[in-house]
């Protein structure tokens, strides 16, 4: 039987042994400097993976993927090292080690002989101590190039590439050298460009819980973990100068959400405390917000709530408190708030001092609660608060009134109605460049109001962007997107002219046909005409729809010369003037059907007469011009008027004017008279 148990622990610790030794895989961070320096560390992921790089070394390469926004067709490759990074050798080391503890520790770690546990022991037990010997030298070294950067760079753990150029990013490559063809190696590999540079968050939640001569401190370690690893405590008597408390920076050993730090203080004296964190790249971020208090006489004892359970009658709370309280206090209030900082409101009051568990029947959907033990004399203490949350799987609304508008620039600006549900935590935004195409989501993190700013590129051949909106509430339950909104993207680019493929001059007047192509981007045309020249263009027709491909001009003039040519607009530019083309309307001219025309001035204007020959009219039209100008329609009267007063005319100006009668057949006859 022992023999058995000796065979399966050889087979384990060989099949283990075996596995690290066959692979040697490398993990990679990066970090930008606000210099513009990309900073890069390394780990092996196994202590034999490990002691393989320190012998044999590491080489980087350097892979540029894109520049100025662009991404290349084939990467640049440069190789970073000339040769492989390893350790320097054990008496490199004396000097950094005097001053810097970590960088002592990855010496000991690297060529110590301090890490022996075999004490020994012959067989399976030295090959159990020399694993557990390789994974302490290994745990111990990791965890000092993790608080301290210099010491990291100095083992050629890490590396600073200074030669970065703005706009481009890269592809960096850590490389295991190859000595032993039976190694399987793995490179580590990270993206970058100095433009992801970002400022370091200030630490969140710092909170205090000030008791008898005592202050726990404590702030929200996992949402910024990906940021700091190490944190320092400082403490002021006037808010302005501040000392560190901690003489080794504080790390996470217990895996919680938060780190605490308790500080001995005198009672009635106010104290200030605010937390700054470190990077593993040495870096650190900024202060966060200072709080304050004082110590004062208070219960010795502070409630623990232990565990809340769920019950067709409500919830049950249930507590720890020393018995040895009981004598001092009067009872427990059970309070309940929105937020762990916010405002708590008593949901059960009176509570026996005796008692350790409370039903509270109508929680909310999310509940932040704590037990206050209330003394006979002074101030209460209260627990740490403890988030109850209800099962919720129903999503919110689906967002409402989605609408933006893209500026001239590409910077495009989202609004819509926000939502109104209380749990709501933010909303989704997603964006595409073609009509029905799954639409990619745009934030990770919830945008928390109901507006957007989104930059897209001009410089594409899609017209039109389309977004969508969906709600998220705390629960991270997702509505359905939003119906997408069609935005119209500004165009840099001109349009193609238009091209005129007939002028036709007939009774009723001259007709244009033209051709746009196929830009989907056009929203009118414009028809310019000049009369004998093309010095003297002028505006004669807006057409706002871009598929109109004819136009009568029906105020052409007999026997005058006119230019034609069109211009065609996206809404943003206008495109070149067409080709011109030229036309003479011929008329049909009958004297004797118009008696006479005259015009003379009176007090009030220029009274106008004529006599038509017949009543087989279609219309009367009457143009006007002033001296030098070209004639413009005035006045369409009915057929039965003789006479009608220009009472818009002005003194000593000359005015011309052309009557022009169509008959039943549309064929026009005019006159002409001058006044002076």
């Amino acid at each position: 039987m022992q023999k058995s148990i000796l065979f399966c622990l050889i087979l384990f610790f060989s099949y283990k042994v075996y596995a690290q030794h066959d692979t040697v895989r490398i993990s990679v961070k990066a970090n930008v400097t606000k210099d513009g320096v990309i900073q890069l560390r390394w780990t092996a992921n196994s202590p034999a993976a490990w002691r393989f790089t320190n012998s044999h070394g590491v080489t980087i390469e350097r892979y540029t993927i894109m520049k100025n926004g662009k991404i290349l067709d084939v990467p640049v490759k440069i190789a970073l090292t000339k040769l492989p990074l390893k350790p320097p050798v054990l008496n490199e080391w004396k000097d950094i080690a005097l001053k810097d503890q970590k960088a002592a520790i990855i010496a000991q770690a690297l060529y110590g002989k301090d890490f022996d546990m075999s004490g020994g022991r012959p067989g399976i037990g030295e090959m159990i101590a020399m694993s557990q010997e390789q994974e302490q030298r290994y745990a111990m070294a990791m965890f000092a190039a993790d608080q301290s950067y210099p010491a990291a760079l100095f083992a050629e753990w890490a590396f600073e590439d200074k030669n970065a150029i703005k706009g481009e990013k890269y592809l960096y490559r850590v490389l295991p050298v190859r000595k032993d063809a039976r190694k399987l190696l793995e490179a580590g590999s990270v993206y970058m460009g100095t433009d992801d540079y970002q400022e370091l968050p200030k630490p969140l939640e710092l909170n205090g819980i000030f008791g008898n001569k005592s202050v726990l401190i404590t702030w929200n370690y996992t949402l910024l973990q990906t940021a700091y690893n190490t944190y320092n405590v400082e403490r002021s008597t006037d808010g302005k100068n501040f000392q560190q408390l901690n003489k080794n920076p504080l790390l996470n050993f217990t895996g919680g959400d938060r780190l605490f730090y308790t500080d001995t203080i005198e009672n009635s004296r106010k104290y200030y405390y605010r937390v700054i964190g470190s990077t593993p790249f040495g870096e650190q971020g900024p202060f966060s917000d200072t709080i304050s208090g004082e110590g004062k006489n208070k219960l010795d004892y502070i409630p623990h709530i232990t565990k809340v359970t769920r019950d067709r009658n409500g919830i049950y709370v249930d507590w720890e408190f020393s018995e040895l309280g009981n004598k001092e206090i009067s009872g427990f209030e059970l309070q309940r708030s929105e937020t762990a900082n916010g405002t708590y409101t008593i949901v059960t009051h009176n509570i026996s001092p005796e008692s350790r568990t409370v039903l509270y029947s109508a929680p909310q959907p999310e509940n932040y609660l704590r037990i206050a033990a209330i003394p006979k004399e002074g101030e209460p203490t209260y627990s740490y608060p403890f988030l109850f949350q209800q099962p919720d799987s129903i999503p919110p609304g689906v967002p409402k009134g989605l609408a933006g508008v893209v500026d001239s620039l590409g910077v495009v600006h989202l609004k819509w109605d926000a939502n109104t549900e209380s749990d709501l935590l933010g909303y989704r935004i997603f964006r595409g460049q073609i009509r029905n195409e799954d639409l990619i989501p745009l934030n990770d993190m919830a945008n928390k109001s109901n507006s957007f700013t989104d930059t897209i590129s001009l410089k594409t051949l899609n017209t039109k962007v389309y977004y969508a909106i969906a709600s998220i509430d705390k629960r991270y339950n997702q509505s359905a997107p939003c119906f997408p909104v069609e935005l119209k993207r500004p165009l840099l680019t001109k349009p193609a002219s238009p091209y005129i493929t007939n002028c036709e001059a007939v009774d009723e007047g001259v007709k244009l046909t033209w051709e746009a192509g196929n830009d989907e981007s056009l929203t009118s045309f414009s028809i310019w005409r000049g009369e004998n020249d093309e010095k003297n263009m002028k505006l004669l027709k807006l057409i706002k729809s871009p598929k109109e491909n004819s136009f009568w001009d029906k105020s052409a003039m007999p026997d005058v010369r006119y230019t034609y040519y069109m211009i065609s607009s996206n809404g943003y530019r206008d495109s070149a003037p067409s080709p011109a083309v030229f036309i003479v309307k011929r008329g049909k001219a009958n004297p004797n059907a118009i008696k006479e025309l005259k015009g003379e001035r009176t007090d009030k204007g220029i009274l106008l007469k004529w006599k038509l020959l017949s009543t087989d009219f279609k219309s009367v039209e009457i143009y006007r011009k002033e001296q030098g100008a070209a004639f413009t329609l005035w006045k369409m009267p009915e057929l039965y008027i003789k006479e009608i007063l220009d009472d818009t005319s002005k003194r000593n100006t000359t005015y011309e004017y052309l009557i022009v009668v169509k008959d039943s057949h549309g064929r026009p006859i005019q006159a002409q008279t001058k006044v002076d």
